[in-house]
């Protein structure tokens, strides 16, 4: 499939944002989740924001949400005032009261942003609204999938799941199950099965043999 860059974005990308930027359209016109795991600094937050604009313009408009560090809220803010002006976002903050209003008004947008903490405080009102995309970044955030961040994220109704990580493993399997449990839920089985499969077995066995079976 020959999927296009948006004009405006064309002369900006790297080659393998480029390459990038086509696995995620691949993903999403499959319906399918994935993990963007360049390392730090390559640019996954650009090539998200050129899905999400080829996205609106050929699918027309439907709110994204994207949850991220309290730090890099800005940053996201930053990068779509600079890259991608045509799309409109609102960020989610404030008192609770103030939230609740502005999460009412995410139809009328093309990306909402909110933070891990606040996601786990607002998530009921989140029950009513439909995304096209909810998408992570750091999603390392999620590497206990008992925390409140991992519940709270795998609630968000969603066409589409996307995660974006340098680090989607850093120190066992099972954190890589977690984020695979947020973008394709069942894909790598359940938690007990997982853990059956692959981390007790790679630990009785030649666990080279195990992974690659």
């Amino acid at each position: 499939m020959n999927f296009r860059i948006t004009k405006s974005l064309r002369g900006l990308l790297r080659d393998y944002q480029r390459f990038g930027f086509k696995w995620l359209k691949t993903m999403d016109y499959y319906k399918l989740g994935g993990i963007l795991a360049d390392d730090m600094g390559l640019g996954k937050t650009i090539q998200m924001l050129a899905l999400l604009l080829s996205s609106r313009q050929e699918k027309g408009p439907a709110p994204a949400l994207v949850v991220v560090p309290t730090s890099l809220v800005h940053n996201w803010c930053a990068e779509l005032d600079k890259f991608t002006p045509e799309l409109k976002y609102i960020v989610i903050s404030g008192t609770k009261e103030e939230r609740r209003e502005l999460i009412g008004k995410i139809p009328e947008y093309d990306l909402a942003i909110t933070s891990y903490p606040l996601i786990r405080r607002d998530i009921d009102l989140y029950s009513d609204i439909s995304f096209r995309y909810c998408i992570l970044d750091e999603a390392q955030h999620i590497k206990n999938p008992f925390s409140g961040n991992a519940r709270s994220v795998k609630q968000i109704k969603a066409e589409v799941r996307f995660a974006l990580t340098g680090t989607p493993m850093e120190n066992n399997l099972h954190e890589l199950w977690a984020i695979f449990d947020f973008v394709l839920k069942g894909y790598l089985y359940s938690y007990n099965k997982f853990t059956e499969k692959y981390i007790r077995a790679a630990n009785e066995e030649d666990g080279q043999d195990v992974l690659n079976d």
